[in-house]
């Protein structure tokens, strides 16, 4: 059996929270992180307990480590997935990241393992273009996985 931290790389760790300052604040304070890329995310599209979310906004810090893995800090301000976290009282680590160079056959290999698919997404960014980014729950952990997308440009006329 192959190791698939080997190919899927833990890119971060999620943390879902109520004020994103005061968690980056906490990060410095912990670990001397200083340093934060902010994001505004507002998917395109989220399927979250079937219904489709068009309007999803969470504020989000990213860590800049100069090597290891980096922390996510995100701050949801609309209903979905991670409002319902914070309203379940889940201020804690809510996710690890794998950035995938086959998505399809990733999130196949979670899904055969167990996992349940919980949460659906996709986004462009002028910047780097197209990703697919899904969220599968393991009841084993209690906790989530995500499996990002590396992102791309797709041709003009075709939906890959």
């Amino acid at each position: 059996m192959e190791n698939r931290l080997q190919e899927y790389q833990i890119a971060h760790v999620g943390f879902v929270v109520e004020n994103l300052e005061k968690a980056m604040e906490r990060f410095n304070e912990l670990y001397e992180i200083e340093d934060w890329q902010m994001v505004e995310w507002r998917p395109s599209k989220i399927v979250y307990n079937g219904k489709i979310y068009t309007d999803t906004y969470v504020r989000i810090a990213i860590s800049l480590p100069n090597e290891g893995t980096r922390v996510e800090i995100l701050e949801p301000r609309t209903e979905g997935f991670h409002m319902d976290v914070l309203k379940c009282g889940r201020q804690t680590i809510n996710h690890i990241c794998h950035v995938v160079k086959d998505f399809d056959k990733a999130l196949q290999q979670f899904l055969d393992a167990g996992c349940e698919l919980i949460m659906e997404s996709e986004y462009t960014d002028e910047i780097r273009g197209f990703r697919r980014c899904h969220y599968v729950y393991d009841k084993v952990w209690n906790s989530y996985i995500e499996i990002a997308e590396i992102p791309y440009f797709k041709k003009e006329g075709t939906e890959t």
